[in-house]
């Protein structure tokens, strides 16, 4: 109890100055056209997937030709992790599992892409998870990592062609809460099976979503799919 009370102490006085935190409940809002303000592509690359206590985090490149442009800024992609359940939510609706897929400018500046999963009884195996799952029998602490010589994220097919996605400014969802992140969160909900959660909850026994933050009049924009990228 004493710890929990500090811990909120602490990021009580973090966060006292901000008010464009993350993550939000996003709106149900009409479509608006993307006119190329956002594209995204990511391909096979190695990867090291590491226990890091607070997440399951994989650091990689994402692949040499993979990139996300944002108003005509390019980010790369350096890492992506998990979290159960859904950071964000939709309309009040929160899904089993959030992976952020987080990029950086040649400035260190930072945006990020968030992905949600659905978990069905039935559902096939879904690829990438079974990837990224593939040495979970070897993260039995925090600081154990294990590689994976090509991890694929193909299969999820993140393209703006593909999905409508919300738009917004905020910040990181962990300590210390810096401001300034470009998020775009993916309406299209990827699929994992029970079997595929449960052993990802073999490993990592407790949730780790922050609750949503007030939008304070921040502006949240919900960007058509683009048929014309690739």
């Amino acid at each position: 109890m004493k710890f929990s009370f500090v811990i909120s102490a602490i990021v009580a006085a973090l966060t006292a100055a901000q008010n464009s935190q993350s993550p939000i409940d996003l709106p149900i809002l009409k479509t608006v056209p993307n006119q190329a303000n956002l594209s995204f592509l990511f391909e096979p690359a190695p990867a090291v997937i590491a226990h890091d206590n607070h997440t399951i985090k994989a650091t990689w490149n994402a692949g040499a030709n993979s990139h996300l442009t944002l108003n005509g800024k390019a980010y790369k992609s350096v890492q992506f992790h998990t979290h159960y359940p859904s950071e964000h939510t939709v309309s009040g609706k929160q899904y089993p599992f959030e992976v952020h897929f987080v990029h950086s400018d040649k400035d260190s500046n930072l945006a990020v892409v968030g992905v949600f999963f659905d978990v069905k009884e039935n559902a096939e195996a879904n690829p990438f998870m079974e990837q990224f799952l593939s040495g979970f029998s070897s993260l039995h602490k925090p600081g154990d990592n294990f590689t994976v010589a090509s991890l694929d994220p193909s299969s999820l097919k993140l393209s703006v062609k593909n999905t409508n996605a919300y738009r917004y400014k905020g910040s990181l969802t962990t300590p210390p809460f810096t401001e300034g992140v470009e998020w775009t969160v993916l309406e299209e909900v990827q699929t994992m099976s029970t079997a595929q959660f449960d052993e990802y909850k073999h490993v990592m026994h407790e949730t780790n979503a922050r609750e949503v933050q007030p939008l304070n009049g921040r502006t949240v924009t919900f960007l058509a799919k683009d048929r014309a990228q690739c």
